[in-house]
């Protein structure tokens, strides 16, 4: 696992979703602003998704 470089910015707010850990691919990150989940779906290039809560 490696630190990724790049910022993860949440879709929602638009502010940046930081990790204290190392990231690897299926992690789940939320957003401290407004609570927003993406999970990392590769580190090079970096990309991720909204999960989406059913209810």
């Amino acid at each position: 696992m490696k630190q990724t470089q790049q910022k993860i910015m949440c879709p929602d707010c638009g502010a940046e979703i930081k990790s204290e850990n190392e990231l690897a691919v299926g992690d789940i990150l939320e957003c401290q602003e407004c609570g927003t989940e993406v999970e990392l779906l590769s580190l090079d290039p970096v990309k991720y998704q909204t999960l989406v809560e059913e209810k």
